[in-house]
Parts: structure tokens; C-alpha cells; sequence
């Protein structure tokens, strides 16, 4: 809470605070006035989520000087460029629905006292989302908690390359003024055996992040409910092996930056970062547009152009950024020979993916893009004339930026097959291919693994080991639980598994290894199922080929019931399956009686209420 000395005059007249300075890790509300009157505190609101998302308010209060100040009533007002479509009483628990104009909410609180600076908004009797933790009264501004930016000290040293190593990763992340970060991508799924072995650690504000690897380079997208970057939280990290990697983020600022009500904030007063690689990380935030395809800097198509011709285009236009923050005098020369790979990263992104890019180029311009992208099709080709120009696969400098095996036919194309980063790259790719069969459950010999790469082998051969003893499990095991998808068209693919089963009732449970509420609706559904037996009930389980087969194959083991894996197409036809996880209860008649889409804490007892009913 902010409390302070100064006296305000005796309010024995209105006074008016505009655009008051404030503090919140919200980018939901934003103060935008303060009428301080002598029976009453009136605060107007602008609320920046009206047009993305229904809301509603619990509660509202004020606090100051140790006192809890009441809400007495309340206003919102709906605009549409500046025009008032509605003004109406606000009411504390009701659900507004979003819309498309920018909403204003006033609110009413009993007066607060002479004696103060600032004052806090709470929402409700808990941690409120649209907390805010301090409003001015007297005109000053909060400041970061970081001293002013200093730019990099050039030493001159160029960036040097990397080898691919084994190691850990880690990256420790703090929130100041706010809570952890509520997303993080997962870097650590590993490109050969798909698995995921993050190790996540949260101490109240501060998340750590490990994960082994073997590649030297990794990109953490890290998301926050804040944003530091001024990229819709969005936060790319580079991540190697060995280096060090620290962030910290002021939650604060940031919600002010983003709420605009303090126009000289940048983006390094909301953030720093720390380790070996920070200068690096500097200069991929800020130059963020290059880790995307769909980016302004992609050029229109016009009427006639060859694929060639349209790249040209592409690279003068990447160029021209390449040459601004080649220019920059902040920058080192390590930081301007990493913003070349990440030039060239860029360039070869939007090549290889012109069509999404395009079409969103067209998009924004409002034109058709069918015509520009199938002429572009019918003339693409991999060979570039600007390929002999690119810093990217000459050295280790590479992993900085990119491990992307995709890139394979074009170096050929273009006669770049071969050297360090390409024979890396190759043999990356011949181990994800194996590693794809082992995906299948399908075990590998140890002559097939040997004709890999060295660098690979370590994590080939473990994977192939883990694959063996599951094929062992699953034939001693759960040999029975796996069923083969029956031969019928897809209306008729329940009704017939059901009939598998006379005189059972038959569950059905669809789902997917990668989806969070089915893996908990069957997590808590196995009490249940004990209660059950006895019953003439069966489990059913249906998957798709979604769920990786070695990943599925682990689950038939986990979960007692009947397995199915649909193919594709078959699934996307069976009636009434819009989402998972999907429920069908079929009597022993072999009649559906119960269907219901997704789980919640309520659905266990439906579940099973209606199961005793169709045991009786």
C-alpha cells in the first residue's frame, strides 16, 4: 500500500486529478480520472478488455491509511467513437458481455480522507485480477524499479561459434511488483524423441526453468497475464547449454506501458536481462517481427511475378532492416553479427513459407491472395541467388539462430550441402527419422542406430531402449486392452464397438494424450470405476492419431478399459464429436441413453448416476 504525508487542501471544493499515475500488474482497468469530493471519491475508469472477453466485478473498495472505503454506486458507459451508445447503472456480480466499443466504468466510494497521496483499488474480498496497488493524487510519477538502460560496451569481439554440446539449460525468471509468469512455452520437447523433460521450480516470484539438451541452441517463448515487451507478452529467450540466462521484469511498469498512461516508458524500463547471454537476447526482443512470417515487412505480389522475382523483393526488403540495426550505434560487434543470422533466419522463414505469409500481406491490404500464391506455386523454386550471401551454415555462429533441419533442400539446391553446419544438420535429420519410427513402437536395431551420427547415438540408443521394454510391457501386460478399429463407416462406429459387448453397458470415453481435461477426467474417474464393479459396465476409450502411438501405448497401460486408436478420418466423421473429451453412454440394448462434451468437477456424478440407471 502507498501512503503518504502530503495534505491535500480541506476539500472544501471539488478537486480533479487527470490521468493520475498508477501502479497495477493488470492491463484490464486503467484509472483515468479522480473526483475527490467533500462526501464522496468518484474514480472514472477505461476498461480495456470490454471488446476481448466478458466480464464481471465481485466487489470494489478502496483502501488508504490502514481504512477500507465502501463502494456506494456505480456507472458504465458505452462509446462508439465518441459518441455515448449507453449509460447505465453498474451492478457489482452481473456478467457484461464484450463488445466492440470501448467501455468507461465510474465508480462511487465514500469519501476518503484529507490526509492522503494515493490510495489502492481492490476488486473484491481476494487477489482481484484488476487490483491496483496505488493511484497518485499529486501529479508525480512512479518509476521503474531499474536504473536508466546502458547499452552493451563494445569490445569488438565478433560472435564466436558454438559446438553443440550435452547440458542443462536454465533460465531464472523474476517477477517484481506481481506474480509468476502464467505461460511458458515448452523448449524442452526433444525433436527425436518427442518427450518433455522440463524441470519447472516456482518460489513465489521467481520461476527457474531447466531442461536438459543437446542442442546448442533453444528458444523459450515465455508468455505473461503482463507484458514486457510491448509483443502481447510474448518474450523469445535463446537459451544454450552452459550460458546462463536471467530475467527480471517489472511487473508495474509494465502494465503502465501497456495501458499507456506514461508515453516515456520503453521496453527496457519493464525488463533485464542478466547472463551470458544477454546482449544477444537484447537484440532478438528488440527485433522481434523477424521470429514471425506474418510480419509487414513481407512484400505485396504484383500482377506477373515469378517466384523469383517476388523473393528479390523479400530480401531487399529483409535487407533494409538488416542494415537499420546494423547501423545502430548501441549495438556491439557481436550483436550485429547475431542480428545478421537473425536477418537471414527471417528471410529464409518467409521463403519457405511465403504462402501464410502472403496471404496475410494481402489480408491487411484487403486483396485476394488465391491468384498471387498460385502463381507463386506454379514458378516457386529452392534456388536463390542471395544464397551465397547469407551468414547462416557457415560455421557454428548457426546455432545461435537456427537447428531447423527443413532447411536441408535448399542448401542442396544451392550447392551449400556441405560443411560443418550442413553435415550437423543432415545427420540431425537421419535421427529424428529414426527416432519417428521409434514414435511407431517400432524397435530399432543397434546397426541402424550406429550409422547415425556419434553426436546422436547417446539419445537414439536410450529411446530405443525405453521403446523395447514398453513393447515388452504392452504384449505382457495390456495385450488384450488394445482393440483394432472395426471396418465401418463412422455413424455406425459406436453402435458397433457397443455390440462387442452384449448385454453390457458400454462407456465412452474420447480423448487425446495431449489433452489436459481428458487426462483429468480420467484421472478422477478411476475411483469411480471401482465403485463400479461388479457392474455389467465396460470402459471404452477412443483416441486419434493425434496421440503419438508410443504416448497412447503408455496410457493403455495406465488406464484399465478398452483401447481404440481411430484413424483421422474416420474420427472427424463420427456424429456429435465437435471437441474432447466427448462422453456416450450406451445401455445394453446397444442404445445411446447420455452424451455430454467436456469435464468439470459436476461431471463424475452425472457419469455415474447415469450409468447406475442403465445397470438397474
Amino acid at each position: 500500500m502507498f501512503v503518504f504525508v502530503l495534505s491535500l487542501s480541506a476539500l472544501a471544493k471539488d478537486i480533479v486529478v487527470e490521468r493520475p499515475a498508477f501502479r497495477t500488474t493488470s492491463n484490464s482497468l486503467c484509472p483515468v480520472k479522480v473526483e475527490l469530493r467533500k462526501k464522496e471519491t468518484v474514480v472514472y475508469f477505461h476498461i480495456a478488455c470490454a471488446h476481448r472477453r466478458d466480464w464481471s466485478m465481485d466487489g470494489a473498495r478502496l483502501e488508504c491509511c490502514g481504512q477500507k472505503i465502501a463502494f456506494k454506486t456505480g456507472r458504465i458507459i458505452t462509446h462508439d467513437s465518441g459518441q455515448v451508445l449507453a449509460d447505465d447503472v453498474f451492478e457489482l456480480g452481473r456478467r457484461y458481455t464484450r463488445n466492440a466499443q470501448q467501455d468507461s466504468l465510474i465508480l462511487t466510494f465514500e469519501a476518503l480522507p484529507k490526509d492522503v497521496k494515493a490510495f489502492d483499488y481492490i476488486e473484491g474480498n481476494a487477489e482481484g485480477a484488476w487490483q491496483i496497488r496505488g493511484i497518485r493524487l499529486d501529479g508525480k510519477k512512479y518509476s521503474s524499479i531499474f536504473p536508466a538502460y546502458q547499452p552493451h560496451v563494445d569490445d569488438g569481439q565478433p560472435l564466436k561459434p558454438i559446438t553443440p554440446t550435452y547440458g542443462k539449460a536454465t533460465a531464472t525468471v523474476t517477477v517484481h511488483g506481481g506474480k509468476c509468469f502464467s505461460y511458458y512455452g515448452q523448449p524442452a520437447c526433444d525433436p527425436i524423441t518427442g518427450q518433455y523433460e522440463s524441470e519447472t521450480q516456482y518460489l513465489d516470484s521467481t520461476t527457474i526453468f531447466c531442461h536438459p539438451a543437446y542442442l546448442p541452441m533453444r528458444m523459450v517463448w515465455i508468455g505473461f497475464d503482463i507484458d514486457p515487451t510491448g509483443y502481447n507478452g510474448d518474450f523469445p529467450l535463446l537459451h544454450v547449454p552452459g550460458e546462463t540466462l536471467t530475467l527480471d521484469v517489472d511487473a508495474f511498469t509494465c502494465a503502465e506501458r501497456s495501458l499507456g498512461c506514461k508515453s516515456t516508458i520503453t521496453p527496457q524500463d519493464c525488463y533485464r536481462l542478466g547472463g551470458t547471454l544477454a546482449d544477444l537476447n537484447q537484440v532478438l526482443l528488440e527485433n522481434q517481427t523477424l521470429a514471425h512470417t506474418q510480419i509487414k515487412e513481407v512484400p505485396e505480389y504484383h500482377d506477373g511475378e515469378t517466384f523469383t522475382q517476388w523473393s528479390e523483393r523479400l530480401w531487399q526488403s529483409i535487407d533494409s532492416i538488416r542494415q537499420r540495426m546494423l547501423q545502430r550505434p548501441d549495438y556491439t560487434r557481436r550483436q550485429r553479427d547475431y542480428a545478421q543470422l537473425l536477418a537471414d533466419r527471417a528471410y529464409l522463414n518467409i521463403r519457405q513459407n511465403y504462402e501464410p505469409a502472403l496471404r496475410y500481406k494481402m489480408w491487411t491490404l484487403r486483396l485476394n491472395a488465391d491468384s498471387a500464391v498460385s502463381r507463386l506455386k506454379t514458378t516457386y523454386t529452392l534456388e536463390d541467388p542471395h544464397a551465397r550471401d547469407l551468414h547462416l551454415f557457415r560455421d557454428g555462429t548457426t546455432y545461435y539462430a537456427t537447428t531447423n533441419t527443413s532447411y536441408l533442400p535448399y542448401l542442396r539446391a544451392n550447392g551449400l550441402d556441405h560443411g560443418e553446419v550442413y553435415d550437423f544438420l543432415a545427420a540431425f535429420d537421419e535421427a529424428i527419422a529414426l527416432g519417428q519410427k521409434m514414435k511407431k513402437v517400432e524397435v530399432q536395431t543397434d546397426s541402424a542406430i550406429a550409422r547415425i551420427h556419434p553426436y546422436f547415438q547417446p539419445v537414439l540408443r536410450a529411446f530405443n531402449d525405453s521403446t523395447r521394454m514398453l513393447v515388452e510391457r504392452l504384449q505382457r501386460e495390456a495385450k488384450e486392452r488394445m482393440k483394432p478399429t472395426p471396418d465401418v463407416p463412422a455413424d455406425q462406429l459406436l453402435q458397433t464397438i457397443a455390440a462387442q459387448y452384449p448385454g453390457k453397458a458400454v462407456f465412452f470415453d474420447l480423448w487425446a494424450t495431449w489433452c489436459g481435461p481428458c487426462m483429468k477426467g480420467i484421472h478422477a474417474m478411476e475411483p469411480m470405476k471401482e465403485e463400479l464393479k461388479g457392474k455389467d459396465v465396460y470402459f471404452v476409450y477412443l483416441t486419434n492419431e493425434s496421440s503419438p502411438l508410443n504416448e497412447w501405448s503408455e496410457q493403455v497401460l495406465r488406464i484399465p478399459g478398452q483401447h481404440y486408436r481411430i484413424p483421422n478420418a474416420l474420427w472427424s466423421k463420427i456424429p456429435d464429436v465437435s471437441s474432447i473429451p466427448q462422453y456416450f453412454l450406451y445401455d445394453s440394448e446397444g442404445r445411446c441413453s447420455w452424451q455430454q462434451t467436456g469435464f468439470d468437477d459436476a461431471t463424475i456424478g452425472t457419469i455415474f448416476q447415469e450409468i447406475e440407471k442403465v445397470c438397474k
